[in-house]
């Protein structure tokens, strides 16, 4: 049977939920160090975070499918986002709440096939349903924090008065059907985010580009290249 102790938690049953949970502690301390040092990493990592499909092009091909089922308006790619929270919260927040869900589920399940089977899962087939259990983490708990912490709305502002604000792009390259996340602080320095993609179909606005938002579409937003910038 698996024992789960300190001396055990990087053996290679255990071990890439181990190093889940310690990604986590990880940004924990980077975050109070660079709290300390007057920065804020979640704010570092929504402007520096790489484009993985700018370097992946065959992911666009594959993710641009036109869909929108109900309320929500646009590809089954913005739909995954939606659903896993992403715009609600800061991306650093998801990452944090996908390591934990990730390694909690991990431990959960070795544990249990050791007292049942009297040997732990390899480690790839447990994580198979460890990566839904971080998916799950990422829905729910990413809006409990959202409704704790608003990121669209605010009781100052309403969402339709994002129209004609600035703001920049903070992960990812916005593509027609293909939104990226975008920043606005508005006038209060309260800080929102929202999924964003370029008003002109040909254009692709990468990371750190200041934009305006020009209409609303839905769940997303449509904006433009900031001309003065």
């Amino acid at each position: 049977m698996l024992a789960v102790v300190p001396a055990e938690l990087f053996d290679p049953p255990l071990l890439p939920f181990t190093l889940a949970l310690c990604g986590v502690l990880a940004i924990a301390l980077l975050e109070a160090l660079s709290a300390i040092l007057g920065h804020s990493l979640s704010g570092l990592v929504d402007d520096a975070v790489p484009d993985i499909s700018a370097s992946h092009p065959e992911m666009d091909a594959h993710l641009e499918v036109e869909g929108g089922h109900g309320a929500f308006e646009g590809s089954h790619f913005d739909a995954a986002l939606s659903w896993l929270s992403f715009g609600r919260v800061p991306l650093l927040v998801l990452v944090i709440l996908f390591l934990l869900g990730f390694g909690g589920t991990g431990f959960v399940l070795q544990v249990a096939a050791a007292n049942l089977f009297s040997a732990a899962l390899p480690p790839g087939l447990a994580a198979i349903p460890a990566v839904a259990g971080g998916g799950l983490f990422m829905r729910f708990l990413g809006r409990a924090i959202g409704r704790v912490i608003p990121k669209e709305e605010t009781a100052a502002i309403s969402r339709e008065s994002f129209v004609g604000r600035m703001g920049i792009v903070s992960a990812g390259t916005a593509r027609t059907g293909l939104p990226a996340q975008i920043r606005i602080t508005d006038e209060h320095g309260t800080t929102h985010y929202l999924l964003a993609e370029p008003d002109d179909e040909g254009d692709a606005i990468e990371t750190g580009t200041p934009v305006i938002v020009i209409s609303l579409a839905g769940a997303k937003a449509r904006v433009m290249r900031d001309p003065t910038a």
